[in-house]
């Protein structure tokens, strides 16, 4: 095929601000600054959504439905669309199923590899077992694995990020994300209460945000779930990744685009992100020892050290993991997606 101009669907379902949320944004704006028409359209309204109705999209359509798979199926079967991309394990499972009926090209990212509660194990497991339906994208080289390798390993990307790294004023130790036991908030608490002369900020919320006021530090700051983390990167010196299982978390591609560079731990994606004593740092061992061992040393760096660290963030940022490095990537999928649908349809 050679290159034309689509009209894409992005389906998710979603209400708050987080990983897939970001991605999907930055894949719009990138879709739509190469000529393609983009709607990005929510399964479920719930009101005002803080991410698709704050501006950061403006040249892509929104379309919010009620939940139905009835609604989306009109949606699809009237409104001129080459080919819908899901987000999540609801919308994949559903726009799978919808455009296998309606014989529309279908493309899905799988983002997450944590296990979670029983319910999500379910959606997990059905989202696995009808990847068959569509072409399939994995952020992680463990999610691929888990798709048995019938998907294209293409990880996330952000759009790179203006802003200067200063290690004397930037001064929080941060985590950004749910909280809940698979991103390890608990980890992050048990950290800081070895550190004690660190100041350890917390960002998101979640169904172990209860259990962490009651036990976390009085070093630790709780900020909850905010609507974007833009007003607040400029106060974070260092972002930590205690997750038990990941893809490749968005949080870590925006912070390295600022030049704030990122201790993990050994986990999903994050060893192709992270390259240790070069742009951020790995921790083998998953323990919060290990981690708090690793941040002690990292705190007692030069501050130029961490500037020539925080240059190499930003520029693995440029060169691998930027909307114009991997959107090629993404397009060559949507390719073959729809030649594949059509060299069925010329089967039929």
């Amino acid at each position: 095929m050679s290159k034309r101009q689509l009209h894409i669907m992005l389906l998710l379902d979603s209400r708050n601000f987080g990983g897939i949320e970001t991605h999907v944004a930055n894949l719009a704006n990138g879709l739509a600054a190469d000529g393609h028409g983009v709607t990005v359209v929510l399964m479920n309204n719930y009101g005002k959504h803080p991410v698709f109705e704050s501006g950061v999209i403006p040249n892509v359509n929104l379309c919010k439905l009620n939940g139905r798979v009835l609604s989306f199926y009109q949606l699809l079967k009237h409104i001129p669309c080459d080919l819908v991309h899901t987000h999540g394990y609801k919308a994949g499972i559903l726009g799978r199923i919808v455009c296998r009926l309606l014989g529309k090209p279908v493309v899905s990212t799988y983002h997450a590899g944590e296990k979670g509660s029983l319910k999500m194990q379910c959606y997990r497991w059905l989202d696995i077992f009808s990847a068959g339906l569509g072409k399939s994208i994995s952020v992680s080289q463990e999610i691929a694995n888990a798709l048995s390798g019938k998907s294209s390993l293409i990880q996330n990307f952000v759009e790179p990020v203006a802003q200067e790294y200063n290690y004397q004023r930037q001064h929080q130790i941060a985590f950004v994300g749910r909280l809940s036991v698979e991103k390890g908030p608990d980890i992050f608490t048990d950290v800081a209460k070895q550190l004690p002369d660190g100041l350890f900020t917390m960002y998101g919320d979640g169904p172990m945000r209860e259990e962490l006021l009651s036990e976390k530090p009085d070093n630790v700051t709780m900020m909850g779930q905010v609507a974007s983390m833009s007003d607040y990167w400029s106060d974070i010196k260092l972002l930590c990744i205690t997750s038990r299982a990941e893809g490749l978390p968005l949080v870590a591609l925006e912070a390295m685009s600022r030049g704030i560079p990122v201790v993990s731990f050994q986990v999903g994606g994050l060893p192709s992100l992270i390259k240790h004593n070069t742009n951020g740092w790995i921790v083998e061992e998953h323990s919060a020892n290990a981690f708090a061992s690793q941040l002690n040393q990292v705190l007692c760096l030069q501050a130029g050290y961490l500037t020539m660290l925080s240059n190499n963030a930003k520029q693995v940022i440029r060169d691998k993991f930027s909307t114009s490095a991997v959107l090629p990537k993404i397009y060559r999928v949507y390719q073959h997606a729809i030649g594949d649908m059509h060299k069925g349809a010329g089967h039929a």
